[in-house]
């Protein structure tokens, strides 16, 4: 081992050490209590903007540790690359949190996470005219063949049980504890070591596979895969600028699987539209109301305004921009499996199950003789297993790709 990279480790180590049990979702998350107020006086006919408290924080120490990192890690090596944008993320999340309800909240949300009117990777169209492109698809779709929504009800203990034998076989010597939680406010959330699933919610025939293919199978195996790195140990942290790729990476596993259902396609598009909304000054009230025109529950539309204005102002103007990575992420991940296809790189996939990791990472860290410390992944999804059909998959796509399907009228309107 050089001498460069023996002092690099020792900064991912302090990298760790600082950001291990750092969790922005817990930090901006709302009271559970907030929805049950906001809803009551919804069907009070007097609704009123949820009042939320924040915390008041103070990370100088772990901030100037950080910009230690970020200052002696500004090199060319691809390691020294990682740990500094690794540890750039967490200093712009760190200094969101001391803003929670503030506009500074709002501008390290969009360093972390971006915001609707950037760019699709590879295009010159915005993530609102690709989200606004599925939500007309979408409703093209419901027209003619008047789906709505599924009226199953599947209990989380039973949804408890099946993903507890489906991950089983596939993460086989780690242990991954699927519970029910009363206090959660999503629907499910995953971790290293457990999956939570709320209590008293409904699940449908789709959500088991999503859930297994989505939180099981991606955010928790990589984290798996990345605590049993035995060198470069921040890999197993789910650092702020991962976040994209790995909601992009989960929601396309759930479409190479066949999980992702035209609906969750279309909500996911809705919430870019929302937060680019929220951004322009829209409240609470006028996001809450935007998803109930647009056929969503009262609990599901405040959940999903909610989203938005997590660690914000319900009054409007401090938003909380992660919901614009899954669209984005989805995109980038088609794009990115596709370009390493045409380019002979599909080992990349196994690489991005290493641990947490951007697609960048996944390049960078396979091009130079220290990076060889990087471990295998210890677990793949089934989908990265079925190696020759994803293969198929993705040949496929590039050739499709070359069909427009304008060009087709002539062809079966003749």
């Amino acid at each position: 081992m050089t001498n460069e990279l023996a002092e690099l480790l020792k900064l991912d180590a302090e990298l760790v050490s600082i950001a291990e049990n750092f969790k922005i979702l817990a930090l901006v998350e709302w009271p559970k209590k907030a929805e049950d107020e906001f809803i009551a006086s919804w069907k009070s006919g007097s609704p009123k903007i949820p009042t939320i408290e924040y915390p008041k924080h103070d990370f100088k120490e772990k901030l100037d540790k950080l910009d230690n990192i970020i200052k002696r890690t500004d090199i060319q090596h691809p390691i020294a690359q990682f740990l500094h944008q690794t540890a750039k993320s967490y200093f712009y999340a760190y200094q969101m949190i001391e803003n929670l309800g503030r506009p500074a909240m709002t501008q390290n949300s969009i360093r972390i996470y971006g915001q609707p009117t950037d760019k699709v990777e590879g295009t010159a169209i915005t993530n609102i005219e690709a989200a606004q492109f599925f939500i007309e698809s979408a409703d093209l779709f419901d027209d003619a063949y008047q789906l709505g929504e599924e009226e199953s009800c599947i209990l989380a203990d039973s949804i408890r049980d099946q993903l507890e034998a489906a991950t089983k076989l596939v993460i086989t010597d780690d242990k991954v504890d699927i519970i029910i939680s009363d206090n959660l406010v999503p629907k499910a959330a995953a971790g290293v070591t457990r999956v939570r699933l709320r209590s008293g919610t409904c699940y449908s025939r789709y959500d088991f596979q999503q859930l297994l293919h989505h939180e099981v199978f991606v955010h928790t195996l990589t984290a798996i895969n990345g605590r049993n790195q035995k060198s470069l140990t921040s890999l197993r942290l789910g650092s702020p600028r991962t976040t994209g790729t790995q909601e992009g990476l989960a929601t396309f596993a759930e479409l190479v699987t066949g999980s992702i259902d035209l609906g969750r396609l279309r909500r996911i598009a809705l919430r870019v539209i929302a937060t680019d909304m929220a951004l322009k000054g829209a409240n609470f009230f006028e996001i809450y109301k935007f998803f109930t025109a647009n056929k969503q529950s009262d609990h599901e539309s405040f959940s999903s305004a909610r989203r938005i204005f997590r660690g914000g102002d319900p009054n409007g103007g401090v938003v909380f921009t992660k919901d614009s990575v899954y669209l984005d992420g989805l995109l980038t991940a088609h794009s990115f499996f596709r370009w390493a296809m045409k380019n002979h790189r599909l080992d990349l996939a196994r690489v991005l199950f290493s641990g947490r990791m951007t697609f960048e990472d996944a390049v960078r860290l396979t091009s130079h003789e220290d990076t060889k410390i990087i471990d295998p992944p210890k677990y793949l999804p089934p989908w990265i297993q079925n190696f020759h059909s994803l293969g198929a998959y993705l040949a496929f796509s590039l050739f499709a790709n070359k069909i427009k399907v304008d060009n087709l009228n002539r062809v079966f309107t003749a």
